[in-house]
């Protein structure tokens, strides 16, 4: 019974295929057929370091991909704390300031941009937009491992 299901099942295949592909039309009055949910004009960017110039590299073998898709209310501070492990973050709405505690610098970040996260460096954040903070992080993680570590009462400078 399973040998003639996989029979029937490849004939299935066999007959919806065609041989060759359609030859392309070369009608200037024919619409376009590009897949309309497709974006117009993508934007690629590619990352090399975070954004205090740290080289990116992976976590040991082994790691999982944690996406996690947040919102934060205006005027909101994200606490201090670090990530030993690569994170990445794609702001979908709002803006967003970063301030590392190591570089003593602030970076800001609005619809569309993406903030490649310090490692192991402390920095907290703060939503400077009127509406709310919308995010997706990516993280790369040893399996069951955690990404973030809580600063203490007094975020050091300098680590």
């Amino acid at each position: 019974m399973t040998w003639k299901l996989i029979v029937a099942a490849g004939a299935a295949l066999a007959a919806a295929c065609t041989p060759e592909p359609a030859a392309p039309s070369n009608d200037q009055n024919a619409s376009a057929t590009a897949d309309p949910a497709a974006p117009a004009n993508p934007i690629e960017r590619r990352y090399d370091q975070t954004m205090s110039g740290q080289p990116l590299a992976l976590p040991p073998a082994g790691f999982q991909l944690a996406v996690t898709q947040a919102q934060y209310p205006p005027r909101y501070r994200i606490p201090c704390h670090k990530h030993p492990y690569p994170r990445y973050v794609y702001i979908q709405q709002g803006n967003l300031r970063v301030h590392n505690y190591v570089t003593n610098r602030d970076y800001d970040f609005g619809p569309g941009d993406t903030a490649v996260e310090s490692i192991d460096q402390w920095h907290e954040g703060v939503v400077t937009s009127a509406g709310p903070l919308i995010l997706v992080a990516l993280e790369q993680v040893p399996r069951g491992d955690e990404n973030r570590t809580l600063c203490p009462a007094v975020p050091p400078s300098g680590e």
